[in-house]
């Protein structure tokens, strides 16, 4: 009995093997092991504020194998592909991306291996920015330089490469018009090489800018001074001392005979009615009847003032001698001199006599007689002499012969 329920139990163990080996070739056949290849989005994580990794790949391909049945229906929001960058350093660095295949297959490969970054500080650069036109306004009308608002721009990103870049440009197109033109266009970034930046690239803020771009018929022009016009008086004891304009100049335009006629364009009144410090205003300009301005519709005006000097007479002030002729005897009329002076407020009122020299040089003089001889005056710094009573003396030379 034992015999035969052991030979009937060899024949159920070499039937599971057959059973088995069947099952495995029959699912193996409908359901076979494949592989597969799927490019996968790479996430970065961790990266230190004020740092940047310049540019990055942004994908790997990933090679998983299992069953056909799994791998097949396999698509790349399934996997997770993230590279650690909480302890980089500014330098080259090489990281591993880490890879979570999803359940039931088989990470095989994935390329690149290893990703190499460039870890820079996050630095700004200000760059001017230019205006490249493009187009022609209409026949018989120009175009001049247009005026941007704000003039530059801040560009944020990678350290070395912003010392790449060389300025921002705006692109106008004329396309023929017959009008000014009022835009507001978007910003690029030129490299050294002239070459465009990809805006991934950097940050760049404003990300527009108003460009204005006169457009004005041809007819005869004339460049002008601007003159200012100024309309009272600073305080007492105050007075102007300069005024500067900007610009300096005006373009105008009309008919040759009244161009002809026009050597220089006013400003609107100026009020300086009692200031007693520097004034900064901005006035429109008045044309003459017949003459237009082309874009230059005000000025800015800088009116400088400063204390009006004031002057002093002194009296008596006595007469030396500076290298008297040796041997000889020299006689002056008169001894005694008056000078005016001016100055600022407080030096005048700090003058003292004492201060003043008045000199005649007789170096040279040996001839015995009488010699008219001019007055030399010293005075202390930042004082002007403005008249001296007499300017000449009488001079006699007596040798004792």
């Amino acid at each position: 009995m034992l015999e035969l329920m052991k030979k009937d139990l060899a024949y159920k163990l070499i039937s599971i093997f057959l059973a088995s080996l069947l099952w495995f070739y029959v699912t193996n056949l409908q359901n076979p092991i494949v592989d597969k290849t799927i490019q996968v989005p790479i996430t970065y994580n961790g990266l230190k504020e004020g740092l940047t990794t310049g540019d990055r790949p942004q994908k790997v391909d990933v090679k998983v194998k299992g069953p056909s049945s799994i791998v097949n229906t396999l698509t790349a929001k399934e996997f997770t592909v993230t590279v650690d960058l909480s302890q980089v350093k500014l330098g080259e660095a090489s990281f591993s991306p880490k890879i979570d295949p999803p359940s039931g297959v088989e990470l095989v490969s994935w390329n690149p291996r290893t990703i190499q970054l460039q870890v820079d500080a996050i630095m700004e650069k200000q760059l001017p920015i230019k205006v490249n036109t493009v187009g022609t306004a209409a026949p018989g009308y120009s175009h001049f330089e247009p005026d941007i608002t704000p003039s530059r721009v801040v560009v944020k990103g990678a350290q070395q490469f912003l010392s790449t870049l060389d300025h921002a440009q705006v692109t106008v197109d004329l396309n023929q018009t017959k009008e000014n033109l009022i835009l507001n266009l978007s910003v690029i970034v030129i490299d050294k090489n002239g070459e465009q930046v990809p805006n991934s690239m950097i940050e760049i803020n404003p990300q527009t800018v108003q460009v204005y771009v006169p457009v004005i018929q041809n007819i005869p022009t004339k460049v002008v001074p601007i003159n200012p016009t100024l309309v009272g008086k600073p305080k007492e004891n105050w007075r102007v001392s300069r005024v500067i304009l900007e610009p300096e100049t005006v373009k105008i335009t009309g008919a040759y005979d009244k161009l002809e006629k026009v050597s220089q364009i006013v400003t609107q009144p100026i009020d300086i009615t009692g200031i007693g410090e520097n004034l900064v205003t901005q006035v429109a300009l008045t044309p003459p009847e017949g003459v237009s301005l082309l874009y230059e519709p005000a000025v800015k005006v800088l009116v400088q003032v400063e204390e009006a000097p004031t002057t002093k007479t002194l009296s008596d002030i006595p007469v030396v001698v500076d290298s008297e002729p040796t041997g000889s005897i020299a006689t002056l009329s008169p001894e005694k001199i008056s000078l005016t002076v001016q100055g600022s407020r407080q030096e005048i009122e700090a003058l003292e006599t004492g201060s003043i020299k008045a000199l005649i040089d007789l170096t040279g003089l040996t001839e015995e007689g009488v010699h008219q001889m001019e007055v030399k005056i010293v005075l202390p710094p930042n004082l002007q002499v403005l008249k001296v009573e007499p300017s000449k003396i009488e001079v006699t030379i007596d040798t004792g012969n």
